[in-house]
C-alpha cells in the first residue's frame, strides 16, 4: 500500500477542500463569446463544433538547446543565457538578445503565414520566470502576449498559453529549463511537487495571467503544465496540484478552458481519470474537476501507440487534444495526424520554426556570426570585437518570417496540414 509523507497529505488535503468548495454554487458559465466545451466536443463562441489545427511557436520564449545550437546536447535556456553572457561580456547583452529573439522570432507576418497555410490556433509555451522574478509577480510576458493576441485577432487565430517551466521544475526536460538535470533525465532532479511553495508560485503566475485575459476571447484556454513527469511513485500528486493552480484560475477567470497533459511526458491519462478506481482512491477525485476542461496527450512515438487513447477522455466525457507531435518521419507523421483529425478535438505539430533542424515548417539556417558564437561556446575560440552588434542583427533580420535565408519544408507541411 502506498504511504505518503505529512507534506504530500496535506496538499491532497489542500487540494480536495478547495475542489469540493469550487463546486456548483461557483460553476459559472462561460460567457457566450468564448470557445468552450460540450461533452467530448470544443464549441465555439457560436455553439458551432470546433476543431484546432494549430501549430506549436516553439523556442519562441523558451528556448531549447538543441535548436538553438543544432545538436542534442542538454542545455537548458538559463544555460544558453549564461552562455550568451560568456560570449558577449555582460549580462545586459545577454539578456538584449534574448529580448531581441523574443520580438522577431514571432511577428505578424509569422502568424499571416500560418493563416494563409490554414491554421487556426497556435500553442504558446512560456516559461513562469516572465511572470515571476525575485519573489514577485511580474509583467515581463505580456510584452509579447499582447503583441501576439493582437496579431491573432486580426487573422482570426485563437491562442492555447503553456507553462512550459513551472518552479521546481515539473520534468527532468531541458525544455523545462531544469538546471538540475542532465541528459539522462534523472527523475530525481523533478522537485515541483516537493514543496508546496512551487505550487503556490504556479497558481499565482496563472492568476496573475488569467486575471489580464479574463475577458480576452482569442485566447481560448490554459495548457497548465507541460509535460509533467513526477517522481516516480508521486505520480497521483499531478491531479491534485492540477486542482489547486485551477482555483486560483477560477478566482478570477471563468471563461476560458482548462487543460490538463498526462503524466510521464504527457502520455498517461491514467493518473488524471477520476473514474479509475485507483486514481480514485489516491486522490479523492471521483467526478469533473471543472466545468470546462480538456485533457491533452503528447505523442512523439508510432501513430498505433496514440490509437484508442481517446478512450480515456470519451469515459469522462470530456474533449482531448494533441499538443505535441512530431520529430518523426513524414509516413507516421501524416498518420498521427489523420488520426487526430478523427478522434480528438485538435492537434498542434512541434513546431513552426527551428534553428538548423529540419521536420518544421520553417528552418533558421545560422550565419557566420552564429556560427562563431557556437564556437566560442563549444571550443573556447575568442570571440570578435564586433560578435555582440553581429548576433543582435542576426536576431533582429535572419529570424523573421520572409528573410531569404529560411528554408520552406513543403513534406512536413504535407504531414500536418488542415
Amino acid at each position: 500500500m502506498k504511504l505518503y509523507s505529512f507534506k504530500t497529505a496535506l496538499l491532497y488535503a489542500f487540494a480536495i477542500y478547495s475542489y469540493g468548495c469550487a463546486g456548483e454554487d461557483q460553476a459559472i458559465q462561460p460567457q457566450a463569446s468564448f470557445v468552450a466545451t460540450h461533452g467530448t466536443h470544443i464549441i465555439d463562441e457560436h455553439g458551432d463544433p470546433l476543431f484546432f489545427s494549430g501549430i506549436n511557436l516553439g523556442n519562441w520564449l523558451l528556448w531549447e538547446g538543441y535548436l538553438m545550437m543544432g545538436d542534442y546536447e542538454y542545455r537548458p535556456h538559463t544555460q544558453f543565457l549564461n552562455e550568451l553572457e560568456q560570449a558577449f561580456g555582460s549580462k545586459s547583452q545577454a539578456l538584449e538578445f534574448e529580448h531581441q529573439w523574443r520580438a522577431n522570432y514571432v511577428t505578424e507576418q509569422t502568424i499571416a503565414d500560418l493563416k494563409d497555410l490554414g491554421f487556426n490556433s497556435v500553442r504558446v509555451p512560456f516559461s513562469y520566470t516572465l511572470f515571476w522574478q525575485n519573489n514577485t509577480l511580474v509583467n515581463d510576458g505580456f510584452t509579447y502576449l499582447d503583441r501576439l493576441i493582437e496579431w491573432c485577432k486580426i487573422y482570426n487565430i485563437y491562442i492555447l498559453l503553456d507553462m512550459h517551466a513551472a518552479p521546481g521544475y515539473q520534468n527532468p526536460g531541458d525544455h523545462s529549463d531544469n538546471l538540475n538535470s542532465n541528459a539522462s533525465h534523472p527523475r530525481a532532479s523533478v522537485t515541483f511537487w516537493d514543496d508546496q511553495s512551487n505550487i503556490q508560485i504556479a497558481s499565482l503566475v496563472w492568476q496573475h495571467i488569467a486575471t489580464r485575459y479574463a475577458n480576452e476571447p482569442q485566447i481560448w484556454g490554459y495548457d497548465l503544465l507541460n509535460e509533467p513527469v513526477p517522481q516516480h511513485g508521486r505520480e497521483y500528486e499531478l491531479l491534485p496540484s492540477y486542482i489547486s493552480i485551477r482555483n486560483a484560475i477560477r478566482e478570477v477567470d471563468q471563461n476560458h478552458i482548462i487543460i490538463a497533459e498526462g503524466s510521464w511526458w504527457g502520455s498517461d491519462l491514467q493518473k488524471l481519470d477520476w473514474t479509475n478506481t485507483q486514481t480514485q482512491n489516491a486522490t479523492g477525485v471521483t467526478e469533473a474537476w471543472d466545468d470546462n476542461l480538456v485533457y491533452e496527450i503528447h505523442h512523439y512515438g508510432p501513430v498505433a501507440d496514440t490509437v484508442n487513447r481517446d478512450d480515456y477522455t470519451n469515459n469522462m466525457g470530456i474533449p482531448l487534444i494533441i499538443g505535441e507531435y512530431g520529430e518523426t518521419d513524414n509516413k507516421n507523421l501524416a498518420a498521427i495526424t489523420n488520426w487526430a483529425k478523427q478522434d480528438t478535438s485538435g492537434y498542434f505539430p512541434w513546431s513552426f520554426k527551428k534553428m538548423s533542424h529540419g521536420k518544421t515548417l520553417w528552418t533558421i539556417p545560422a550565419n557566420d556570426a552564429y556560427n562563431q558564437f557556437k564556437s566560442v561556446i563549444n571550443n573556447g575560440d575568442t570571440p570578435s570585437i564586433t560578435l555582440y552588434e553581429d548576433m543582435i542583427s542576426f536576431a533582429t533580420t535572419n529570424i523573421k518570417n520572409g528573410h531569404s535565408s529560411i528554408i520552406w519544408h513543403q513534406d512536413f507541411y504535407d504531414g500536418v496540414k488542415p
